[in-house]
């Protein structure tokens, strides 16, 4: 049945994320997806051959086998198929954990819920996700293993588990101190302190590789923020307790409301028996005091990262909850689901409270889903119906949850799986929709439908031109796509966000583009914007939709580098919004040809400037200012006046305007 289960279970988010064309988080997925590339076709965890952070060794490690192929987007697909196993094989530490604690189909059913969650749609993305959800339960595992047996072995397998998820994602170094709370915390259930003592090989064992961590990491002399790697920005933040506690209260909602809410109240359940002594089996109080920490420093370590860099709920860093929590609602179904009527009154209230504190409106927005996936089918009703209430749809679907798990009656106990697994099932069709919708909007906006359009035309290094354009993911999917890009170059004001590695470039009066110190940026191919052009032949090009520039152009420069015009204000669909600007380089040959169109009702005014200098342009007769009805054009030829030195410096042509207009032609012609 296991099988079955996880096999079905890979079919399904496959077949459900089969359709994503491109990589949809930036710049994580393009993060990953370079790193296991680079690590299996030039052996090394880097980007573009620079300086790269460490993020992760056994994430790239399985996604860059089948992105390291030929075919690269074979080897894409190859991945969403090997992703949607892995992800799934979660499914067996959590049924054979659930196995030591109670009979098989309430094991299988604690399984089965970790399949059927929302955050499983992260199986059609190259987010690390994919690997830590099964590895970090299966640590949770092997420590609570340990707990009750910590022989040699066992004691080993857990260091081995520690150090693996470490390298699949460096949030699992909170593992330390769960380990350290969970002994305090079986310790205290069970009154006696032998645990703390047999685990002294264990804790010298991570002791060890701390230090052996903290020594790498620092050996080149870095401040200790260093120790964070790819993460640094988290050590070097300042953290407000305020904020802290209250995105720690807000994540505490949140992991209630992605396990279902029933699952965390049934644990709680679980916990006053253990606190009170009424827990008797040994396996039980070793589970109850790993999920219990792991909860505790999960939750509180997420909480406080988000209050600083995310500011939203970080809903995929809690996932790894899940699975446990649905061990103990199993565990709890299995033992007759018992609710003492006061207890389990106070337990309803205080799981509502959480739930009913979240700022809703504040945190289910568009920019929200990528990191919370159980608020896609909120978002997706909103837009559906936008005048719907969602503080009393989810406020009043957890009072519902709480008052159906307090007062229903034992006999339809079994109701509450049964709903779990509907809504779950539900939102993972909504968030694996929404995924494939969003990733296919990314390839329109960014990409166009050849992913690999510059690589099929060029087998050449290429350099990108980033301009500091909004849309800077753009950068991270071309270099993702296409291999033969090796190199980009930053305009001045413009950074790509993220690890990438990139040069600042000057242009000169004469078009030439440098590096700083006035050496020639080497290239013999560029790809840039439509905004410029470049001296040399343009090869190919592809349509952007949806954004501030109209495409992207892969030009062979004429040797050296240089910039032959830049355009700024022109929208894709040829509109000025009150102000455009031209400016060609080496200028003292040439004339701008531009016609402006009104567009707006009534007589827009307009004004032409060359070099900052008011022209003045013939319509009916000679005059600075042009009066443009709608529908009516103005067409000019306007010789190019160098601002400096002839052949070396620019002409800058600026367009004014009091209202709409269109350009049919904006452009520099050279003789």
């Amino acid at each position: 049945m296991l099988t079955a289960l996880i096999c079905v279970s890979a079919a399904l988010r496959f077949l459900a994320t089969k359709d994503v064309p491109v990589p949809w988080i930036a710049p994580d997925e393009m993060i990953y997806g370079t790193l296991g590339q680079s690590l299996y076709r030039a052996g090394e965890l880097a980007i573009l051959g620079g300086p790269t952070p460490f993020y992760s060794l056994v994430y790239p490690a399985l996604v860059g086998l089948p992105l390291s192929l030929s075919d690269l987007e074979l080897g894409y697909s190859i991945l969403k198929a090997l992703q949607a196993l892995v992800i799934s094989l979660c499914a067996v530490p959590v049924y054979l954990w659930g196995r030591s604690l109670m009979n098989r189909g309430w094991a299988l059913l604690a399984a089965a819920l970790s399949l059927a969650i929302p955050g499983l749609a992260y199986s059609g993305l190259i987010m690390s996700e994919v690997a830590f959800y099964p590895i970090i339960t299966l640590t949770a595992w092997a420590m609570a293993r340990a707990l009750v047996v910590p022989t040699a072995m066992r004691q080993a397998a857990l260091v081995g588990a520690i150090a693996l998820a470490s390298a699949t994602r460096l949030q699992a170094l909170v593992l330390l101190p769960v380990l350290f709370t969970a002994l305090a915390l079986k310790a205290l259930l069970e009154r006696r302190a032998r645990p703390l003592l047999q685990f002294w090989p264990t804790l010298a064992a991570l002791v060890a590789l701390a230090a052996a961590w903290v020594t790498w990491r620092l050996a080149s002399g870095g401040p200790w923020s260093e120790v964070f790697a790819g993460y640094r920005a988290a050590g070097e933040a300042s953290y407000s307790l305020s904020g802290a506690l209250e995105f720690v209260g807000y994540h505490v909602g949140d992991a209630l409301l992605l396990s279902g809410i029933f699952p965390a109240c049934a644990l709680v359940l679980l916990v006053i028996d253990a606190v009170t002594g009424r827990e008797q089996s040994e396996e039980a109080r070793a589970y109850l005091a790993v999920t219990v920490s792991l909860a505790l420093w999960l939750v509180t370590q997420v909480g406080v990262f988000a209050s600083q860099h995310v500011d939203r709920l970080a809903e995929r860093n809690l996932l790894a909850l899940a699975p446990l929590f649905f061990i103990g609602f199993a565990l709890w179904l299995d033992r007759g689901a018992a609710r003492p009527r006061v207890r389990t009154s106070i337990v309803a209230f205080v799981a509502a409270v959480p739930v009913l504190s979240l700022p809703v409106k504040r945190f289910i927005s568009e920019g929200a889903l990528p990191d919370a996936l159980t608020l896609v089918p909120f978002y997706r009703l909103l837009l559906r119906d936008p005048e719907i209430n969602l503080e009393l749809v989810i406020f009043g679907g957890a009072t519902a949850a709480v008052a159906l798990f307090a007062l229903l009656p034992r006999r339809f106990v079994v109701v509450l799986p049964l709903v779990l697994l509907l809504a779950f099932t539900s939102a993972s069709v909504a968030a694996s929709r929404h995924v494939t919708e969003q990733a296919a909007l990314q390839q329109r906006k960014l990409v166009g439908p050849d992913r690999r359009w510059i690589d099929r035309a060029v087998s050449e290094p290429v350099a990108y031109l980033h301009n500091g354009d909004f849309y800077w993911n753009s950068v991270w999917e071309i270099v993702f796509w296409n291999r033969q890009v090796k190199r980009v170059y930053d305009l001045p004001g413009a950074r790509v966000p993220g690890p990438l590695p990139q040069r600042r470039v000057d242009v000169l009066g004469d078009g030439r583009v440098v590096l700083p110190g006035g050496a020639a940026a080497p290239s013999r191919y560029v790809v840039a914007s439509t905004v410029y052009t470049f001296v040399g032949s343009p090869v190919k090009s592809i349509a952007q939709e949806g954004i501030e520039q109209a495409g992207l152009v892969l030009w062979r420069l004429d040797p050296p580098f240089r910039l032959s015009t830049a355009m700024s204000g022109v929208r894709p669909n040829s509109e000025i919004r009150g102000y455009a600007q031209l400016v060609a380089y080496a200028c003292d040959k040439g004339k701008f040809k531009v016609t402006l169109t009104g567009l707006a009702p009534g007589e827009v005014r307009a004004e032409l400037k060359q070099n900052g200098v008011l022209l003045r342009v013939r319509s009916s007769a000679p005059r600075e200012t042009l009066w443009l009805d709608q529908g009516e054009s103005w067409s000019g030829s306007i010789p190019a006046k160098p601002s400096g030195p002839r052949a070396r410096s620019t002409c800058t042509l600026e367009v004014f305007s009091s209202n709409l207009i269109a350009t049919s032609r904006f452009h520099f012609e050279r003789r």
